[in-house]
């Protein structure tokens, strides 16, 4: 099932919004894009942006947010069936992330992403209807395909419309705010709809999916990334030539590292924080007025994302907010309190911040006709390695509790957080794969 967290739809990935993703080879002597100050939307793009921030608006405005760890504890699950239930279908985007980043790059970005749409709403009735454990497992099948076909297409046909790196970061992180700002909106609506009937928040989120399909239709894809010739072999020698291009890039794998983070505190988080207010003193309705400045939070860190990357520069952002994020967590740990709210809202800033920034940092090293395949490669390693940590998780919280919880993965994003800022490949004029 969809939780709130992580990838928020936007690139692909991807904060405390919809639980699907993001980001992101060496490319041989690949110049850098050119870099420009400030540079206004092109003319000719302004269209295409509009209706990518009312996309990325729709796909947020997901109403089962902020319920649905509640509505499977309504069907009876326990904590660690809840962990489980999470981390395998988790899993299942290692049989669709990768084929429908090459089934986008060689059918069309567009199709794919109106594929996904159509996948979603049906999935989200579906959950809305579902009775046990099993049902639930089922229909996590129809949640991580339509996913999968959307993450890496929107990135990459975004990132070729533009065709400029920091115009890109702009964009997406104004794109991370609309989606946020629509699940900002999710989180009014849907505690209100559980407390009417649970089942409600799950069907209704089948409604701005739909609606997100003519937005979709009016988006003209770059002729760049439009259809190739189809054929079993051309298939697979693109799912092939993708990961080869993501494993052998330096660049990529330590974007890969990253996004493991990301994953890893967001998917957890996501399936923790809703019982984690209630434990610190909360009610359901009252969700409706925390979870909406969470959610506005993070859409403003989207927002200031490249602005305050130009001031500190990428290596010190990448530090402050990966140490920032890390703390935040611990201090949820040790305070427990209903005094925790304010730190809520700087996760959520921090959230919002760091995937705009993860995104445009790895597309560098991507070439156009392999993008949607790489990225969804990022995405499938990130998504097992989040997984993994799942799985100990769902155990260990029947156990110890979501507070201690809390600051058990705050403490483990600082020490993974500094070993893998240490290891940051140095940039050179000319990425080389």
């Amino acid at each position: 099932m969809l939780k709130t967290t992580g990838w928020v739809m936007t690139n692909s990935r991807s904060g405390n919004s919809c639980r699907h993703r993001p980001l992101t080879t060496g490319l041989d002597n690949l110049p850098k894009p050119v870099a420009v100050s400030r540079q206004k939307i092109p003319a000719a793009q302004r269209r295409n942006v509009y209706l990518y921030y009312a996309f990325s608006f729709l796909t947020g405005f997901y109403i089962a947010t902020g319920t649905t760890v509640l509505f499977e504890q309504k069907l009876g699950l326990s904590y660690a069936q809840i962990f489980t239930l999470d981390a395998i279908y988790m899993l299942m985007f290692v049989l669709f992330e990768v084929p429908s980043g090459a089934l986008a790059d060689l059918l069309g970005r567009k199709k794919a992403i109106l594929a996904g749409l159509v996948t979603l709403v049906i999935g989200a009735i579906a959950t809305g209807n579902a009775q046990n454990f099993l049902h639930l497992f089922l229909s996590s099948f129809l949640w991580a395909l339509g996913f999968s076909l959307i993450s890496g297409a929107s990135e990459a046909m975004l990132y070729d419309s533009l065709k400029d790196d920091k115009l890109f970061h702009r964009v997406t992180g104004r794109a991370l705010s609309f989606s946020i700002i629509g699940l900002a909106l999710a989180g009014i609506v849907g505690p209100l709809l559980f407390a009417q009937y649970f089942r409600l928040p799950y069907l209704a989120s089948a409604l701005p999916f739909a609606a997100a399909l003519p937005v979709m239709m009016f988006y003209r894809e770059p002729s760049l990334a439009r259809t190739q010739r189809f054929s079993a072999g051309r298939y697979v020698g693109q799912m092939r030539e993708g990961a080869r291009k993501a494993f052998n890039n330096r660049f990529v794998l330590w974007s890969m590292g990253a996004l493991a983070i990301v994953f890893a505190v967001s998917y957890t988080f996501a399936s923790s924080y809703q019982p984690y207010l209630i434990e610190i003193g909360f009610s359901v309705t009252q969700f409706a007025f925390i979870l909406p400045l969470m959610f506005l939070s993070e859409a403003l860190g989207g927002a200031w994302s490249e602005k305050v990357t130009e001031r500190l520069g990428e290596n010190a952002a990448f530090w402050a907010n990966i140490m920032a994020l890390g703390l935040s967590l611990l201090a949820l740990g040790l305070i427990a309190s209903t005094f925790a709210v304010p730190i809520l809202i700087v996760y959520g800033f921090l959230q919002g911040f760091l995937r705009p920034l993860a995104s445009a940092y790895a597309n560098r090293y991507i070439e156009s006709e392999h993008r949607a395949t790489v990225i969804s490669v990022q995405v499938m390693v990130s998504t097992v390695a989040a997984a993994a940590l799942l799985f100990a998780f769902g155990f260990l919280t029947d156990r110890i509790g979501v507070v201690a919880l809390t600051g058990v993965i705050g403490a483990l994003v600082l020490a993974a957080g500094v070993a893998l800022l240490l290891a940051k490949p140095k940039e050179a004029r000319s990425p080389v794969a």
